[in-house]
């Protein structure tokens, strides 16, 4: 089967899942404008053109016969030729000073229009983004095999980045470099958290400075394609590094490797926040460490679909994406998890980047070491 015959079918898939929400809730219709579940539904076609909002300017409204993208004159024509190709799809142009996507579909279906997000010119709307998130955040057989290639791309591509760092470059110029390869292989840049020296040890959130590095540093890296998210942490030291910084950076993996352990199908994501104390004390931490920065969740084409909190009620599923992000002063990890029925496959694994076995609550596994230059 082709790769535009394979996304046929888990658009078709995906319809149906859509369809379900919209029989259940008694909707006329069901209006998909943010871009995370534009990507999903599309099975990775791109719309994005405001970087800095989850809004699209298309809209796909699904009623029981047919599915319809609604587009302004600007992305009329390239949605149709370079990404929906392979999607059943009937296509709406409108021009900007007609109301928008919403009061279009306003006039398509009267009655009550489900949404994802708020949307102008529909009198009648309620928001279904949870019912979506329910489908959205458990992966196909054709995403798990995007999932796999891309989150094996993404990881490389931060290695290659940090091993051209040399001692003096500024926190900016090497978030610059993973940008260009970030984009120059088809990713979009969603994070870049770089922490130099004695930045990275004084902030857990290390926004990209002028500072230049001498030492060592923490590189975070998010990129996302087709919609899928793959958020990478790793540390760097120019020669061997600090004791502090060596420590902290085997306490917060075996800390990572505790929470994987956890992660089984059936679990709740609130029966593991019940045991981040005893997961830091196990590590060697203050058992209050676990407040000083937030664990992560399961994820996908959002960056966090739900989070570990006292009230995560939402119990993992197999083909869960899994993404945790413990830190300590220094060290962050975060890598992409998927979970299937026989475990927890890594998915952003990086064979060029040193790793080393680290165990906790019963289970062995690799994880990443600082990579000396």
């Amino acid at each position: 089967m082709s790769g535009n015959n394979v996304r046929r079918k888990e658009v078709e898939t995906k319809l149906g899942q859509v369809r379900e929400i919209l029989n259940r809730n008694h909707l006329a219709g069901v209006l998909i404008t943010r871009k995370y579940n534009l990507y999903w539904l599309t099975a990775g076609g791109n719309n994005q053109v405001l970087y800095d909002m989850q809004e699209s300017l298309i809209g796909v409204l699904i009623t029981e016969g047919k599915a319809t993208v609604i587009a302004e004159n600007g992305d009329y024509g390239r949605v149709i030729d370079e990404e929906f190709a392979h999607c059943p799809f009937e296509y709406e142009k409108i021009y900007w000073c007609e109301g928008g996507v919403g009061a279009r579909a306003a006039e398509l279906v009267p009655g009550t229009i489900g949404v994802d997000s708020p949307v102008g010119g529909i009198e009648q709307q309620m928001n279904i983004d949870g019912e979506l998130a329910e489908y959205r955040q458990v992966s196909l057989d054709s995403e798990i095999e995007r999932l796999r290639a891309y989150g094996k791309e993404a990881a490389s591509i931060l290695t290659r980045v940090a091993k051209q760092v040399q001692p003096g470059v500024s926190e900016r110029e090497v978030a610059a470099e993973l940008s260009k390869e970030f984009i120059l292989n088809g990713f979009n840049v969603a994070v870049i958290l770089i922490g130099g020296d004695e930045r990275s040890l004084k902030y857990r959130h290390q926004v990209v400075s002028d500072h230049k590095i001498k030492k060592h540093f923490s590189l975070c890296g998010v990129g996302k394609k087709a919609g899928l998210t793959f958020p990478i942490n790793r540390v760097i030291s120019f020669g061997p590094p600090p004791t502090e910084l060596e420590e902290n950076n085997r306490k917060i993996e075996t800390v990572f490797v505790h929470l994987n352990s956890l992660a089984i199908i059936g679990t709740t994501l609130g029966s593991i926040y019940a045991q981040l104390p005893q997961i830091y004390s196990s590590a060697g931490l203050e058992e209050e460490e676990w407040r000083r920065h937030s664990i992560g969740g399961t994820m996908g084409y959002h960056p966090r679909e739900q989070v570990v909190t006292d009230s995560g009620a939402y119990t993992l599923q197999e083909n869960n994406v899994i993404g945790w992000n413990p830190s300590l002063p220094g060290v962050m990890a975060e890598d992409v998890y998927l979970l299937t029925a026989t475990g927890l496959e890594f998915i952003t694994y990086d064979e060029d980047w040193p790793h080393r076995e680290l165990s906790a609550n019963g289970l062995t596994q690799i994880r990443p070491s600082i990579l000396e230059l």
